[in-house]
């Protein structure tokens, strides 16, 4: 090849190297256009996050909500029929006399509450004092029995303070399977 075709060549090369580059900076001038703003991008991205965040924390604490309450056991449903407080021992049910209190609970499930001891917390709303005290189910309480726990006399257990007449008495009573049951009443002289 002589040197006015390498020139030649060299021209059209120079043209197509022009006319790529035109091209290339019109298709980037359109994309730049076309595309979004960083700015809104990193918001998008951000609340993408987010959003999976607050489906994982959704979905672990129902998980873990589940495995700590369901301890394997089915609490047996009960109820309160009956409670009695008396600062003076008036309390009188199920064959019990001159009481301190008397709670008669029923079994509302359709299962048999097991033997064992029975947790009774008892909080004065008037006064704000609290205490507990202990029942026994000497034999197991078959669906829609009943059971009662009783002071065993006129005074009230150690270390629950004795609530004035007229005050209002709330308990919760717990069984030894977890079923529990709240009720509240006035305190009678």
């Amino acid at each position: 090849m002589d040197r006015t075709g390498i020139y030649l060549l060299k021209i059209w090369m120079v043209r197509i190297q022009a006319l790529d580059s035109a091209n290339l900076f019109k298709r980037m001038d359109r994309e730049r256009r076309s595309a979004i703003s960083p700015i809104i991008a990193t918001l998008l991205l951000i609340l993408i996050a987010i959003g999976a965040g607050v489906l994982v924390y959704a979905y672990v604490v129902g998980f873990i909500g589940n495995t700590t309450q369901n301890n394997g056991n089915n609490p047996v449903p009960i109820s309160v029929d009956y409670f009695c407080a008396s600062n003076s021992g008036k309390c009188n049910a199920n064959g019990l006399s001159n009481q301190a209190y008397v709670i008669v609970i029923r079994n509302a499930g359709s299962s048999n509450i097991a033997t064992g001891t029975a947790q009774i917390y008892f909080t004065d709303i008037t006064s704000g004092a609290t205490g507990s005290a202990t029942c026994q189910i000497s034999s197991s309480v078959a669906p829609g029995s009943t059971y009662t726990c009783a002071s065993n006399g006129s005074t009230w257990p150690s270390g629950t303070t004795q609530p004035a007449s007229g005050d209002t008495l709330s308990i919760k009573v717990v069984n030894p399977d977890g079923g529990q049951a709240t009720s509240s009443v006035k305190v009678v002289a």
